[in-house]
């Protein structure tokens, strides 16, 4: 079975294996992603995306929920490399993460995937009838009914939300909550607008989906709790009429300068910190889309690209260009991190 999204949405063509009860994988096709879907009995057992790492952002989601350390997921990620084995499962030897818990996290994974699938305008599906075996160690089984009808809602949700909301927007603190106003993904993101991130970073960091993150930064905004940063404009106009003030006016505004100075260096310091971990982010960020390029590069044209031609002008956090080396075994891709020297532990992989 295989055609054009156009003429089969992907819905149906999930509801027709569910319903004759087929086992085999999916393969769904187009410009934005390449997914294929296993589906066992009908069921969904697994999703795997070429724009997505799947392993490292099963990973990533961990880390970013406290379930893990980034350490954790270093040691895990050698683990994996020299086991061939799949992440969760050495997640789940060491005792790092209960099965229950990376069920969980799999399943909102292969949810928010689907989701994404539905809203594709264009593509290709094929589908290959196959045994397919489940995991032993760590089984996923989604009902694909109830996923449908969750991934539809998730998509009319999304189209109301990418109305309201721009990436590229800071939010900043307009007053504090009430007791119990907020739930548990609303007071996690609420901890997140600092006045600085915008949007996307918030998302990036967040321990909710990027749906939740959104979906809550929108409740936080109708409730009166946050609301767009302004951009003063008026600033530069201010301080020119204080270099302007007479002579009398002077010391007093000396000792306010110092007062404000010292409140302003306390509050830089824990800026400075943020900005810190957030530039660490947007550089794992960066790798990992570039990362991502780099394998659908791979499918397309049967090696990985030159060196020369696949960087090009894209900076890291620090505004340094990443490091990206070829190998027998593949290719390594990296950032040098704050300190710019290569080998250090800073190093951003």
């Amino acid at each position: 079975m295989e055609g054009i999204l156009e003429e089969f949405g992907l819905a149906d063509i999930l509801q027709l294996i569910y319903f004759q009860k087929k086992s085999g994988v999916l393969n769904v096709t187009s410009s934005k992603d390449i997914v294929k879907i296993s589906l066992i009995n009908g069921n969904i057992s697994g999703v795997e995306s070429k724009r997505k790492l799947g392993d490292f952002k099963l990973g990533s989601i961990l880390v970013k929920k406290g379930l893990i350390t980034s350490d954790n997921l270093n040691v895990a990620l050698e683990i994996q490399k020299e086991e061939k084995i799949k992440l969760g499962i050495v997640f789940l030897r060491r005792g790092l993460v209960s099965e229950e818990v990376l069920q969980e996290v799999i399943k909102e994974r292969i949810t928010e995937a689907i989701a994404n699938i539905f809203a594709w305008k264009e593509g290709r599906y094929e589908f290959i009838a196959q045994e397919i075996f489940p995991d032993t160690e760590l089984p996923v089984s989604i009902d694909t009914q109830h996923l449908l009808m969750d991934g539809l809602r998730t998509v009319d949700e999304w189209s109301l939300i990418e109305g309201k909301l721009d990436l590229d927007t800071i939010f900043e603190l307009k007053k504090e909550p009430e007791p119990g106003q907020l739930d548990e993904t609303e007071r996690a993101v609420f901890n997140l607008v600092d006045g600085v991130s915008d949007v996307s970073t918030i998302i990036s960091v967040s321990p909710a989906g990027d749906f939740d993150t959104s979906r809550a930064l929108i409740s936080l905004e109708e409730k009166g709790i946050i609301s767009p940063a302004v951009i003063d404009i008026y600033k530069e106009a201010r301080e020119e009429e204080v270099v302007q003030v007479s002579i009398s006016e002077k010391p007093f505004i000396i000792t306010t300068s110092i007062i404000a100075a010292i409140i302003l260096i306390v509050a830089l310091k824990g800026m400075f910190d943020t900005f810190r971990a957030l530039s660490h982010v947007r550089a794992d960020s960066k790798i990992e889309r570039l990362k991502e390029e780099t394998d659908i590069y791979l499918i397309e044209n049967g090696r990985y690209p030159a060196e020369k031609e696949f960087i090009g002008e894209e900076k890291d956090s620090w505004g340094r260009p990443y490091i990206y080396k070829l190998s027998r075994d593949g290719f390594s891709l990296f950032s040098k991190g704050p300190d710019g020297i290569e080998g250090t532990d800073d190093d951003v992989y």
